[in-house]
C-alpha cells in the first residue's frame, strides 16, 4: 500500500486544522484531453454537508472556471515541510523529506449570484483577518461591489478527506522527537502549534 498506512490520518480535527491553517490550496480538475490547475485560497465550511464543503472565488477570465460546475475537483492543503538530513537523528537514518498534506476529493459547484460572491469574499476576508484590528470588508464597499461580475464564486462538497503526514512515523521514538523538533525548528511562525497538534 502506498503511501504506508502510518503516514495517513482520517482524525477529521486534525484534518480541518491543516485546512484553517494553510488555506492557500491548489485546485486541479482535468479538462477535455489536460489537467488545469489553480492556487488560490479556499475557507472551510463545517457546518454543511457531511463532511463540510470548501468556498473559493476566482476570476472570472481563469480559464478553470469552465471546470467548476458540477464537476469533480482534486484540492491539496499543503501544511509545514522540511529536509530532513541523517544529522538530526540519533540512528543511522537515509535523507528523507517530512511534510504535513490535505488530500481532498470533491464535486464543484459553480454560485453564480452576485450576493453570494459577496457573501464568500466578505467570510474569507474575516476568516484570514487575524489579530488586534482586524480589517473588515463591508457589504456596501465600493470596489468589490465593483467587480463582482467579473470573479465566479464556487463551493466544493468535500466527499473524501485524508491527511498525509509523514513525520518520521517509522522511526524509533527518539529519532521521532529529534525530526518533528527540526520540522518546528524549520517551520515558519505559527507552523509549530500545527505540528504540535497533528503529531
Amino acid at each position: 500500500m502506498y503511501p504506508p498506512k502510518y503516514y495517513l490520518e482520517n482524525d477529521r480535527e486534525k484534518i480541518y486544522r491543516v485546512i484553517e491553517t494553510y488555506s492557500l490550496a491548489t485546485l486541479i480538475s482535468r479538462t477535455e484531453d489536460d489537467v488545469i490547475v489553480t492556487h488560490l485560497p479556499l475557507i472551510l465550511d463545517r457546518q454543511r454537508g457531511e463532511f463540510g464543503f470548501l468556498v473559493g472565488h476566482m476570476d472570472r477570465n481563469n480559464p478553470h472556471t469552465r471546470y467548476l460546475n458540477n464537476a469533480n475537483v482534486f484540492v491539496i492543503f499543503h501544511g509545514p515541510n522540511a529536509y530532513i538530513s541523517p544529522n538530526v537523528y540519533e540512528s543511522s537514518q537515509l535523507p528523507t523529506w517530512n511534510s504535513i498534506s490535505v488530500h481532498i476529493k470533491g464535486l464543484a459547484r459553480i454560485t453564480e449570484s452576485k450576493e453570494a460572491v459577496r457573501n464568500s469574499m466578505i467570510r474569507m476576508v474575516s476568516f484570514l483577518e487575524k489579530g488586534e484590528a482586524p480589517y473588515v470588508l463591508d457589504k456596501d464597499h465600493q470596489k468589490m461591489n465593483s467587480l463582482l461580475g467579473y470573479v465566479v464564486g464556487f463551493e466544493i462538497e468535500i466527499l473524501e478527506s485524508i491527511g498525509r503526514f509523514k513525520l518520521s512515523q517509522n522511526k524509533n521514538e527518539k529519532d521521532k522527537r529529534l525530526a518533528k523538533e527540526h520540522l518546528i525548528a524549520e517551520s515558519k511562525k505559527g507552523d509549530a502549534r500545527v505540528i504540535d497538534f497533528v503529531i
